[in-house]
């Protein structure tokens, strides 16, 4: 059984984590980057995931970012706040303890591993659930379900009836592309929640029946990607398809090798909104990455000259 609540629908950007170049994190920047994302008109936001590179944060730190957002973002923005990637499970179950304590909207995680059985997690998302249980949870669905299951294909069906032992479970944060997955979801659980966490196919996603997406790329472009929802909405799919388009010319610039995404996207918090979030974790694959140069010159152009910004 998927717990009912308030579905939550349109865009979600993913929160990056402002940090100086020795890892230390800027709390004073939650109160500007939750002002940015209502003026762009955010549905809500999911922090600590790659985007927030939550995977090269201590749980102190995680903790430390956590309670500036939700304090900024108290009855303004839903706030969803991923918990995983923990090689001690504990921290997991600790984090989300505080997350819910400090007013998240929901918690989320990443299965344990590849090697981690069904079961595995699902004892793993009870004990999350638990630890937060007046708030939903999410499953952040990555790698097709694999690591969820050992490594195996799995039916979604499946993977409903096993859930039914975690009592918050209310919806996924589906980073994929196999969009037949995503209906059969939805086929055999209507209410569950879906969103999709592949911005460059948030498209697709929507026409297969995704509720909103949430990704790296519209924490610099969500009234962009507003602006596409609504297209579609009111059927007019040329329109729709083309802001697609040119959010994808972002996309493929900024994963330029000497660019790469998640310096790209400070970069252009800094340059394009004047929110200086600084460096990438140090200990994390883009540490002491600065994008200066013909780099940035590139990249601040095609922003401009492809994204909708209020």
């Amino acid at each position: 059984m998927v717990r009912k609540m308030n579905m939550l629908k349109g865009v979600l950007p993913a929160l990056v984590t402002p940090m100086d170049k020795e890892g230390n994190i800027k709390t004073e920047l939650a109160e500007a980057l939750i002002d940015l994302y209502i003026k762009q008109q955010a549905d809500g936001l999911y922090m600590l995931g790659w985007t927030g590179e939550g995977a090269y944060l201590s749980k102190e730190k995680r903790m430390l970012w956590t309670k500036a957002v939700l304090a900024a973002a108290k009855n303004r923005l839903p706030v969803l706040v991923h918990v995983g990637y923990n090689s001690n499970l504990d921290d997991s179950v600790e984090l989300a303890a505080h997350a819910a304590g400090h007013g998240a909207y929901a918690v989320s995680s990443v299965g344990i591993s590849r090697n981690s059985s069904l079961n595995d997690n699902v004892s793993y998302f009870k004990r999350i659930s638990e630890a937060a249980p007046g708030i939903p949870f999410y499953i952040y669905w990555v790698d097709g379900g694999r690591t969820l299951t050992g490594g195996n294909e799995i039916h979604p069906a499946e993977i409903l009836e096993a859930m039914k032992a975690v009592p918050t479970f209310a919806g996924i944060k589906f980073t994929d592309t196999n969009f037949y997955v995503l209906e059969r979801f939805k086929k055999h659980a209507p209410e569950l929640n879906i969103l999709t966490g592949v911005e460059e196919v948030a498209l697709c996603a929507q026409l297969m029946g995704a509720d909103g997406n949430i990704g790296a790329l519209q924490a610099v472009t969500c009234y962009h990607y507003k602006r596409m929802r609504k297209s579609m909405e009111e059927g007019d799919y040329g329109q729709a398809r083309n802001l697609q388009y040119k959010a994808n010319e972002v996309a493929e610039a900024y994963r330029r090798a000497d660019i790469g995404n998640m310096p790209g996207i400070k970069f252009l918090l800094k340059r394009i909104y004047g929110i200086d979030a600084g460096y990438c974790a140090p200990s994390g694959p883009f540490a002491n990455r600065e994008v200066s140069g013909e780099g940035a010159d590139y990249l601040e152009k095609v922003f401009r000259d492809n994204i909708l910004v209020p």
